[in-house]
């Protein structure tokens, strides 16, 4: 037992070679960990549970758990040290993983807060065991956090879910053009050449927009190219958008087919953009998007996928609708 107001030591229940198959134990078990990560997920994602919370939630925490359990420390390290190691390899995982898995740089980036979150959960939950059993019990209140952790992930794996999966957004602009300008400006070839933010420019454009005309029946064809790893790993995809309705001061359409890389994640169903004169020859530009959020847990990815789509909404008004020589 320590002394009087400080934790009992952490010691040591694992004792193996320092090599394995000549591998440095440590680099062993990692790869370990990555091969068993990569076919579990292989595995999940190939389910119907590939855009649950099984996968988003349960998984890191898994591997967190591994990394505690199997992972050779030292005995007189700090916790502080001991975590950042533990995110370390944790990372390594994750990126190792993904890249088997042929992932891309998007999936990544969106995986990362939340694979943190996990596996700091995972890391707290066995340090707290560890040094509970060290000191000679073991409350029941230690098994409160993996509870809690297999909970949350049984969201999307079982009719449950915290929002509803089919959301809007509305972004609003007045505009100094009149509501014919504005709909001559939206009958325009598209170009998206304008910058955008950080968090908007992590998704990609589509490179070519096959816009035809603005008459009710016609579809409009964006073509998407993605590489996954930045300058490899090529996937190629269209979204078709059916003019729907057009009347004197509204404009309907509906996404018919999506095959592009984010439709895995979030599927756009469509749109309403409405137009309200106002004085002196401005107009009050609405521009509705209607989706369909595929990923669980909500409370992450939801409010997640509505930024990116209010983000979006705007950046559509600015490009296609006000354009640059009409912005307010």
């Amino acid at each position: 037992m320590g002394s009087a107001g400080q934790p009992p030591p952490v010691t040591r229940r694992h004792r193996s070679p320092a090599r394995v198959f000549g591998i440095p134990r440590g680099w062993a078990t990692l790869i370990f960990i990555i091969f068993a990560c990569s076919l579990g997920l292989r595995a999940l994602l190939d389910s119907r549970f590939g855009s649950t919370a099984l996968v988003y939630l349960a998984v890191p925490y898994v591997i967190s758990v591994a990394l505690f359990q199997f992972m050779p420390r030292s005995e007189n390290q700090r916790a502080l040290g001991w975590y950042l190691n533990h995110l370390r390899d944790a990372t390594i995982v994750m990126l190792a993983t993904s890249a088997v898995l042929f992932e891309g740089f998007v999936c990544v980036v969106m995986f990362m807060p939340i694979y943190y979150f996990g596996v700091t959960v995972g890391f707290l939950a066995k340090l707290w065991r560890e040094r509970a059993e060290a000191g000679g019990g073991s409350p029941l209140s230690v098994y409160l956090i993996p509870a809690v952790v297999l909970a949350l992930s049984l969201e999307g794996a079982v009719p449950v879910t915290f929002t509803p999966r089919t959301q809007s957004v509305t972004q609003s602009a007045i505009l100094e053009a009149s509501v014919d300008a504005l709909m001559a400006n939206m009958a325009q070839p598209i170009v998206f050449d304008q910058p955008r933010g950080w968090f908007l420019s992590i998704f990609p454009l589509p490179h070519r927009v096959d816009a035809g005309t603005l008459a009710a029946g016609d579809v409009h064809t964006l073509h998407f190219t993605y590489r996954r790893w930045l300058v490899t790993n090529l996937h190629q995809g269209e979204m078709h958008l059916l003019i729907e309705e057009v009347g004197d001061r509204h404009i309907r359409t509906r996404v018919v087919e999506n095959t592009s890389y984010l439709s895995g994640y979030l599927s756009i169903d469509g749109t309403e953009v409405r137009f309200t004169e106002l004085d002196n020859g401005r107009t009050e530009v609405s521009l509705t998007v209607h989706y369909t959020r595929l990923l669980d847990p909500a409370w992450y990815f939801g409010p997640l996928q509505r930024a990116a789509v209010n983000q979006s909404a705007r950046y559509l008004i600015d490009t296609v609708i006000a354009r640059s020589d009409t912005d307010a």
